[in-house]
């Protein structure tokens, strides 16, 4: 069903996937090009003639058993996809098209995080209403998404500004409130001059800038809304060691490292104004004989901005009731990323306590660790759960208007009042004037308490940072029309966690946090069967254009402003001038001059070329320079694909021409022992390593020995058809309109070898194939390592290895020779064995030697027993 969003008159378009038979679509191809060498022209009307006839399976949500949830990260609508959107979204579509052909059930959803300061800055300069701005973008967008050959679906489509979306925002938020999980206090905030809005401390560079407007940051005492996030510190931390995450590599560091190790507790001590100073402690049990608290000269109490000494307020200490004056000093340490210090009695506290004149504690009482942790949770000032000393609630207030409204009615009488259910959404006002602040809204803002009838109350002005609406947007694309919750339980119970995830390193440590916790929390709710919501993850490196920068001053020039002199050495000089120029590769920017619009990409070259390039030569992993000279090496291979369909077509048309070599079965051989090996291990690459350049590698080795075939083996050869057939399927992820085509003419050929097959569905297209097989027969690679260092390697048929236990695979690695005499006087304490099907196995030994200096040692004894 079309689902149309209205929203100010701006509709939400809905793609449908049409769920029609196979066969309802052709396969025949561009039957006009009949030309031998293709050209770029040939390759538009390929993908135009595609365009509409390639239909991928859609998604059943009927089917949990095969299902496969492949998700990247959604967008802002900017309205002008960027190459690094055109990277993120290649890799992704490759990926669900791969699992299509291997029988999964794909999901791969997109969506649009459409609310923030960019929407509003852009509706302020052009004067018009933000939403209409964000829907005329999404709209450009989406196009473009499937200009680029992208097969998402689009039934899940969803945008963060959307009421209907928001709605469950809301939800969500008046969850966390009513557990006490979401809370309102004052607070010291990051205040952007220019945005005139709060940042969270992560938005804040180590200048002290905005991370979006570039302004220097000043500081603002503003009540704020907060989530809770330390109290799922813990378990966060822990979860990353969950055994159900996958491939999150250096990813695990960058969590733990924001988490921080979870070995204190934090205290609320009330202060001598009525208001309170947070105190986090590894040793609780030393706070009942504090005499004084130490603060760094930046808190926000050291309102005089002295450098050192003590202030007029004072703490006082909730298991002695004592006060405690405040000392300004930097002669402490500190606990990491913390302002505030208990003293333990150490030479230094002594040497303050005297030179402040502060008496020594007078406590008689002597309680343990667990008896000051329940009398904190008894008082209600802490102590319910561990945390790092850094680590801090999540700041989720916005001062702006395009933002999510935060669903609390205030008044006074009942102070803060959760909205009610039935009441939900809280919708932003329709008739406003562009960019004023809901603040400034005093129709908006009036309102009466649900909870007393008081008609004088007043709403929330503050909107929520869009890092919430993107803390949950995955399950929503599960059930992106419920109109009863969040998402059906029962559905996203089955479907999470997500496969794998997909975007870029910039959102590694924020987003992945939030949404983490998002989903630890509905967890607990029953929601999610798994604390942790994504598998595995493909982090991406940033797409980089070329730059020259004048060495003197760092003005950046554009590139018909250099004289290039040694490309290869990087030197250049500014053409006018003849200042030096340094050549650069830095991340794309209009600023730098060195921006490409991927639109002009594809237009010149096709989306299918355009994804081929973005994803050959580099790891998705890794940084990825564009640049023309890496273009030929794809355009050429596309070729020669195209030369060979061509050939086989002309040989298959003129087979009586053609007698059978005495050297065919040999040719065979080695076509099908190809077909094997560069399945298996481009199949390796897709799925497990996920290093699509290399398979890439694979595909273009496998083409060059198609091309050794003789024509007798074009003409007569099973195997050869077998390898080309899986040439093409193994394309098809990459680049879905060519490999159509090419399916189309290799299917059309005459005289067919196995007119029936276990590799060919010859009536089909190439996205109902089935992905090639590796035969049983086939040796793949057993590898030896002790002490996870390589010593040798042998093959074994794949259905022998595919099958090993662990056992197996230690009495056939022992029985080795080359093992045995490796392993002579080392005493084998323990091993590993792990199997990648049809691919390799890997038995590692570990042994008695296993100190630093021993496996320095091991090192060159390897190196020396290889070299023998």
């Amino acid at each position: 069903m079309l689902r149309n969003v209205l929203f100010k008159n701006i509709k939400l378009n809905h793609y449908k996937s049409v769920k029609l038979p196979w066969s309802a679509y052709s396969t025949v191809g561009c039957t006009h090009l009949q030309e031998k060498v293709l050209t770029e022209d040939m390759k538009k009307d390929i993908e135009q003639h595609w365009k509409d006839k390639i239909i991928y399976k859609p998604f059943d949500p009927s089917n949990y058993k095969d299902k496969c949830y492949v998700l990247s990260m959604f967008p802002y609508p900017s309205g002008q996809l960027h190459m690094g959107h055109v990277r993120v979204y290649s890799i992704s579509d490759t990926i669900a098209r791969f699992y299509r052909l291997l029988g999964k059930n794909v999901f791969q959803p997109m969506g649009w995080d459409a609310f923030g300061l960019p929407a509003e800055n852009a509706a302020i300069q052009r004067k018009i209403p933000a939403n209409k701005w964000t829907m005329e973008n999404i709209e450009h967008m989406r196009k473009q998404l499937n200009d680029l050959g992208c097969s998402f679906d689009w039934n899940a489509e969803l945008a963060t500004c959307d009421p209907a979306y928001y709605k469950w925002t809301q939800k969500l938020f008046l969850m966390l409130f009513n557990e006490g999980l979401a809370y309102q206090c004052e607070s010291m905030v990051n205040w952007d001059p220019v945005d005139q809005t709060v940042l969270a401390d992560e938005q804040v560079d180590e200048n002290g800038l905005s991370w979006r407007s570039g302004a220097k940051v000043e500081k603002k005492l503003l009540k704020q809304w907060f989530i809770k996030t330390t109290k799922f510190a813990e378990q966060l931390y822990a979860g990353l060691d969950d055994p159900i995450l996958e491939d999150w590599k250096d990813i695990v560091n960058l969590q733990k490292h924001w988490i921080g190790e979870c070995d204190g507790w934090n205290f609320s001590f009330k202060l001598s104004n009525d208001k309170n100073i947070t105190v986090w402690s590894k040793s609780p049990e030393d706070l009942q004989h504090a005499t004084f608290l130490a603060i760094r000269k930046e808190h926000l109490l050291n309102t005089d901005k002295i450098d050192s000494g003590l202030l007029s307020l004072k703490a006082i200490n909730p298991f002695t009731g004592h006060e405690l004056p405040i000392v300004v000093t930097d002669e402490v340490e500190f606990p990491p990323f913390n302002d505030v210090y208990v003293p333990n009695n150490n030479e230094i506290d002594t040497q303050i306590a005297e030179k402040y004149r502060i008496e020594r504690s007078q406590s008689s009482l002597n309680m343990s660790r667990e008896e000051v942790l329940n009398k904190a949770k008894e008082l209600n000032i802490g102590g319910h759960f561990k945390i790092s000393s850094k680590l801090k609630d999540w700041l989720i207030s916005r001062q702006r208007f395009w933002g999510t409204p935060i669903p609390i009615i205030h008044c006074q009488s009942c102070g803060a009042v959760p909205v009610k259910d039935e009441d939900l959404p809280i919708k932003l006002p329709e008739n406003d004037e562009i960019g004023k602040p809901l603040s400034q809204n005093h129709e908006w803002l009036k309102c009466s308490c649900p909870k007393c009838g008081n008609p004088d109350a007043r709403r929330e002005s503050d909107t929520m940072d869009t890092f919430v609406d993107s803390s949950w947007y995955f399950l929503r694309y599960l059930d992106p029309q419920n109109q009863l919750d969040l998402v059906d339980k029962k559905l996203s119970n089955e479907m999470m966690p997500v496969d794998i995830y997909i975007g870029g390193k910039e959102h590694a440590v924020l987003h992945l946090y939030y949404a983490r916790f998002m989903n630890h929390f509905l967890h607990q709710k029953g929601y999610v069967k798994n604390a942790e919501p994504f598998k595995r993850l493909l982090v991406q490196g940033m797409v980089k254009g070329k730059t020259y920068r004048v060495k003197e001053n760092g003005l950046y020039l554009k590139s018909n402003e250099v004289e290039i002199i040694n490309e290869k050495k990087g030197k250049a000089v500014e053409k006018e001038t003849k200042r030096k120029v340094e050549v650069l590769w830095e991340k794309m920017s209009k600023s730098k001059f060195n921006g490409v619009d991927p639109i002009d990409v594809i237009k010149s070259h096709g989306c299918d070329t355009t994804r081929l390039i973005m994803l050959g030569d580099v790891a998705p992993t890794s940084h990825r320079n564009w640049s023309e000279a890496t273009f030929p090496g794809i355009i050429n291979w596309q070729k020669r694909l195209w030369l060979t369909l061509h050939d086989f077509q002309f040989h298959r048309q003129n087979i009586n021409e053609i007698t059978i070599s005495k050297n065919f079965d040999e040719h065979e051989a080695k076509l099908l022992d190809s077909a094997n090996y560069f399945a298996s291990t481009a199949t390796f690459n897709f799925k497990i390593s996920h290093q699509l350049s290399i398979a890439i590698s694979r595909l273009q080795g496998l083409t060059n020995a198609i091309r050794r075939a003789t024509p007798d083996v074009v003409c007569f050869g099973k195997q050869y058809e077998r390898a080309l057939s899986a040439q093409i399927i193994m394309l098809a992820p990459f680049a879905p309109h060519f490999s159509s085509e090419l399916w189309s003419r290799f299917i059309s050929a005459p005289n067919r070898v196995t007119e029936k097959s276990d590799y060919i569905n010859w009536n089909a297209d190439v996205f109902n194939q089935q992905w090639p097989k590796v035969d049983s027969h086939h040796k793949i690679e057993f590898n030896v390592k002790v002490n996870n260092l390589f010593i040798h390697k042998f093959k074994v048929p794949c259905a022998v290895l595919n099958s090993m236990s662990q056992d197996d695979a230690l009495a056939l690695g022992l029985n080795h020779e080359t093992t045995v005499n490796y392993l002579k006087n080392k005493k084998i304490m323990a091993s590993q064995w792990k199997i990648y099907e049809d691919y390799e196995g890997i038995l590692n030994l570990i042994t008695d030697q296993v100190s630093v200096e021993s496996t320095e040692n091991e090192h060159e004894n390897v190196k020396k027993f290889v070299e023998q």
